[in-house]
């Protein structure tokens, strides 16, 4: 029984290889004969079908970080070949080299093709890239990728808001800040915004965190009216990483945050809830990437106006 089934596999073979020969295989021998096709078959499932590449690496670029794949021949070529390589959109992708050699020798010898995610600061949304790969026969092969945003935005409001904001109607703030700046141009990228800012229980950086607006291995892109500036980059622990951009554009004002250099909760104006000329708050310093961008080394009186720094979540 097995025997006839068998056969009758070799015999539908033997019809769609006859009508239509689709699949490469290194085979020699008579074509005329079903031993040929039957070879064919076995060899197709043993090193691969109509397959001329095996490439190896997966298909998900970081943004800011590398792919590498590595590339190398199905089945041997008869002399030397030469394969090309174009990224759809090397703005965002581009890759090295642009060409490979294999010869009969070498075939089976991964060769590497180094992918680098480039920075893409105007958006927080993936990219689809295709690398088109140009066989020897000026057929097109296609292997697509996936580039992985690692953006979030920020920023500042303008100077209105004394100390008495209060920390739940901050993040009501923000959010109505943002939404009113999704229309310029550029616009800013949408999302839900919360206020930079720490407050007792209601949102903590240090010791731990709590309900905190940063989040990590991020690098955070000032908005700043279109220009779209690097901030900081976040580390493991969701917090910036000081020196890594340009800090934030709050103006000479300067932004509340009522953080210490440590991150711990310092002055915050009785919870952001006074506007008193005696309290005090803590605030960072406009375009400071050190941790005067958290805290300017001394606090302000409440009743000073200053910006709030609103985070995309």
């Amino acid at each position: 029984m097995c025997a006839k089934r068998v056969s009758l596999f070799f015999v539908i073979c033997l019809s769609i290889f006859s009508s239509s020969c689709a699949i490469k295989s290194e085979n020699s021998g008579d074509p005329n004969t079903q031993e040929y096709y039957e070879n064919a078959i076995i060899n197709c499932l043993i090193n691969g079908c109509d397959r001329e590449l095996n490439i190896v690496g997966g298909s998900s670029l970081p943004e800011g970080g590398n792919l590498a794949l590595s590339i190398s021949l199905v089945h041997q070529p008869e002399g030397s070949v030469v394969y090309s390589f174009s990224s759809s959109n090397p703005a965002i992708a581009s890759i090295s080299p642009t060409t490979m050699t294999f010869t009969p020798a070498d075939y089976n010898v991964p060769q590497v093709l180094s992918v680098v995610g480039l920075s893409d600061d105007s958006d927080s949304t993936n990219n689809s890239i295709v690398i088109s790969i140009l066989n020897p026969n000026d057929e097109t092969i296609v292997y697509p990728i996936l580039q992985k945003d690692n953006d979030k935005f920020l920023f500042a409001t303008n100077p209105f808001y004394a100390g008495n904001f209060t920390v739940t109607f901050a993040d009501v703030i923000c959010q109505s800040e943002a939404e009113s700046r999704y229309s310029s141009t550029p616009p800013l990228p949408s999302g839900t915004y919360k206020a930079f800012i720490v407050a007792g229980t209601f949102r903590q950086a240090s010791p731990s965190l709590i309900n905190w607006v940063l989040r990590p291995n991020k690098e955070y892109i000032d908005y700043d009216s279109g220009t779209f500036t690097k901030a900081f980059d976040t580390d493991s622990t969701s917090l910036f990483v000081f020196g890594s951009g340009n800090g934030i554009n709050s103006g000479s004002n300067g932004h509340w945050t009522g953080m210490q250099p440590s991150w711990a909760t310092g002055n915050t104006c009785l919870g952001w809830g006074t506007n008193s000329n005696v309290e005090l708050g803590n605030f960072g310093t406009s375009l400071d990437s050190t941790s005067n961008g958290i805290f300017s080394g001394a606090p302000d009186f409440c009743d000073a106006v200053k910006s709030l720094v609103c985070i995309q979540q």
